[in-house]
């Protein structure tokens, strides 16, 4: 019975430590860089919204884990290059880019399972901002494209 069990708080810690978000490990690596940064669940979130909000916003709350938001003084780039590292080491696809100016923003996302698990926003200002906001999902290709384009619409 003691070797089940321990098989078990085994299995337990090794499918908790999987379920990770991959930004969940840039956010812990990178905190103590940001000068503000935060971690906020879902459930927290949703609270903020009324009855009358969004229905594309509620959907997306709804389907949503963790929202981490970090800020950085980007002066030398560093955060900057990491990130970019990153990306192309978790396969994050890039969705969108925007530039006007000197400021830039893009969205990612990461794909598994035809689910995307993860949404990423990444904006850059022209005084050396940097910006990054994640959010874990659990939402099909197609509910994301409904919350884009129903956006995109009004």
């Amino acid at each position: 019975m003691k070797l089940l069990t321990t098989i078990l708080f085994a299995l337990f810690i090794f499918n908790a430590a999987a379920q990770e978000t991959t930004f969940n490990s840039f956010y812990k690596k990178h905190k103590e860089l940001s000068t503000f940064s935060i971690n906020l669940s879902a459930s927290i979130a949703g609270s903020f919204l009324d009855d009358d909000d969004n229905e594309d916003l509620q959907k997306l709350i709804k389907k949503s884990g963790d929202f981490k938001l970090m800020v950085f003084n980007n002066e030398d780039e560093s955060v900057s290059k990491d990130f970019n590292k990153y990306l192309k080491k978790h396969n994050l696809k890039t969705m969108t880019r925007i530039k006007s100016d000197n400021s830039k923003a893009a969205f990612y996302i990461l794909e598994k399972n035809n689910l995307v698990e993860e949404i990423i926003i990444r904006t850059n200002s022209e005084d050396d901002k940097l910006v990054l906001f994640g959010l874990k999902t659990n939402l099909t290709k197609d509910e994301l494209s409904e919350i884009i384009s129903s956006v995109n619409s009004k």
